[in-house]
């Protein structure tokens, strides 16, 4: 019996040092900054003629997401993202903004953890919305719903379920059509927005909720054999 209960107390004792686990559950909130290649496609309807205008957008964004151990290198997860876009200044517009927000689900592989230490290669996707105040004196303002989605490596440090984490990513986003409230904007021309990803980079926090199920099982079993 004896025996039984140190192997027992071992086992535990190296399941219970993997910083993640099945039926753990993980909240994280990051702040960051993501630059992407943009694309402009540009349709006139009166000419049928399309012209593409390829730039650079950068923007300051916080996420936060809840994700849960389906295994001790699987999770699944949702991740609420809010970005802000840098607008260079122009005496000549008031109020000029670029906002987005997205709504993700996400899916995580962890193929090394440790009692202090858990590495994450993952992939996120959803639905994404995009808000454009021109600022000009027309109060013209452009939206659009698309897709968001990327893919990323994410190492977390902890110290007890308490940790710090770093995200670098590869974004990407596509808005098919965007509309306006400048009625002669609709009418002469389309537009459809894309992102191409330079590069992402985030720093947060995260910590773990909840101890792996089967290792309290077998806790209780152990106990009534004694």
């Amino acid at each position: 019996m004896k025996k039984l209960a140190i192997l027992f107390l071992l086992s535990s004792a190296i399941s219970f040092a993997q910083s993640f686990h099945k039926n753990a559950l993980v909240f994280d909130a990051n702040g960051g900054i993501d630059i992407y290649n943009t694309k402009l496609s540009v349709h006139d309807k009166n000419t049928s003629k399309d012209t593409l205008l390829n730039d650079k957008a950068g923007n300051f964004n916080y996420h936060f997401g809840l994700e849960y151990g389906l295994h001790k290198n699987f999770g699944l997860g949702i991740r609420y993202r809010g970005s802000n876009y840098f607008v260079d200044d122009d005496s000549t517009k008031s109020g000029e903004s670029i906002k987005s927000s997205d709504l993700l689900l996400q899916l995580n592989y962890h193929p090394y953890s440790s009692k202090g230490f858990d590495l994450i290669l993952g992939s996120d996707i959803g639905l994404s919305s995009i808000k454009f105040n021109t600022g000009d004196k027309d109060g013209t303002k452009l939206w659009d719903n698309g897709l968001s989605y990327s893919f990323y490596l994410n190492p977390r440090l902890y110290i007890g379920r308490f940790g710090f984490n770093g995200k670098l990513s590869l974004p990407f986003y596509s808005y098919p059509s965007l509309d306006s409230n400048n009625e002669q904007f609709n009418k002469d021309q389309s537009y459809k927005l894309s992102g191409l990803p330079g590069w992402s980079f985030s720093l947060g926090i995260q910590f773990r909720f909840l101890k792996e199920k089967k290792k309290e099982e077998d806790s209780k079993k152990e106990t009534k054999k004694d």
